[in-house]
């Protein structure tokens, strides 16, 4: 979906974000609902982003990691699951993949025609 050259340039954007260098960055933090209240002697009350946060970016934007589920429960505490698989498919799974969509009359009569 993206080449490596977009990934590095990306990540290398993602990552300006988590040290506050953007002006854009700071009028978001302050509109967001879990800062609302606090007395920040500092201004840089921007999350930082670590590399696990990273990682999980760009996997969603990468197509690695999917959205399973999102469940809210009463106490308002969000949950998201995400799902993925660093497992490169083979030409095999992807004929499998094919073979699966198609239907089953046509998937014998392909076999019956090979033999």
């Amino acid at each position: 979906m993206f080449s490596s050259s977009d990934l590095n340039t990306l990540m290398e954007q993602i990552a300006q974000l988590g040290k506050g260098n953007n002006n854009s960055t700071k009028n978001i933090s302050k509109s967001c609902p879990g800062n609302a209240g606090k007395n920040n002697k500092t201004n840089n009350n921007i999350p930082s982003l670590t590399p696990a946060k990273l990682l999980i970016v760009a996997g969603l934007l990468c197509g690695a990691l999917e959205l399973k589920s999102i469940s809210v429960d009463r106490d308002q505490i969000v949950d998201i699951v995400l799902q993925g698989s660093l497992k490169r498919k083979t030409k095999l799974d992807k004929m499998l993949d094919e073979i699966g969509q198609m239907p089953f009359d046509d998937v014998l009569k392909a076999v019956l025609g090979r033999v």
